[in-house]
């Protein structure tokens, strides 16, 4: 045992102050937190995102990752028909066009540095939700990232160019609608300063689902 953590203290780097008498009963704490330690060490860095303004040839690349995203998100929750009726009505090339053709509507692609893949994306146009609205209002429409990128700041960044462009704009506050017990989402909004303003309810086909709307102060 003392060995072995001599062993782990030295491949990790850390300073070693040789341990001398009998067997110490914290050893093996110490072990696994060197190997926790070694695991942070080796493990691979997040790939490089980049965020950017989304433009007129970047409809089908939008279509693409907003199907993706929003499969992945919710397969588990809603049915293959009702599924597939609300991606083609809601994420098709063409409503990606209109957004990219309104000077009203703000998108954005996060990307693969390296590659250029889309891995996520967001939304922000004039608010369409049914609480009292104040004058100037911005809804941030839809924010998504593919789950294998969570972690790398891709939604961080998404975030932070949505707030920007509301600010921009003099919006007194960014808005947005989410699905009430998506709790990863409502839990990412609220560490993002989002709070409670109200309910609607959201429909994919022919269900309706009981969302929140959450409202943050700019």
């Amino acid at each position: 045992m003392h060995t072995r953590f001599v062993e782990l203290i030295e491949a990790a780097g850390v300073p070693y102050v040789l341990i001398t008498g009998p067997y110490d009963a914290r050893l093996p704490k110490a072990i696994a937190a060197v190997d926790t330690l070694l695991a942070l060490k080796t493990a691979p860095a997040p790939p490089a995102i980049r965020i950017r303004r989304a433009g007129p040839d970047d409809a089908e690349r939008l279509a693409q990752i907003g199907v993706a995203t929003f499969l992945e998100t919710y397969a588990d929750l809603i049915d293959g028909a009702n599924m597939a009726a609300h991606c083609t009505r809601q994420h098709s090339q063409a409503v990606y066009a209109d957004y990219l053709a309104d000077p009203d509507v703000s998108v954005w692609l996060a990307e693969l540095a390296e590659t250029g893949a889309p891995i996520g994306y967001a939304v922000n146009l004039p608010p369409d939700l049914p609480i009292v609205l104040e004058p100037g209002d911005v809804e941030l429409k839809r924010i998504y990232v593919l789950s294998r990128f969570h972690g790398t700041g891709a939604g961080r960044a998404l975030m932070e160019a949505a707030v920007a462009d509301a600010r921009a704009r003099g919006a007194p506050r960014l808005l947005l609608g989410t699905y009430q017990d998506n709790h990863r989402a409502v839990a990412f909004y609220r560490k993002h300063g989002f709070g409670m303003a109200g309910t609607r309810q959201f429909q994919v086909g022919e269900r309706l689902f009981d969302d929140i709307v959450l409202a943050r102060r700019l």
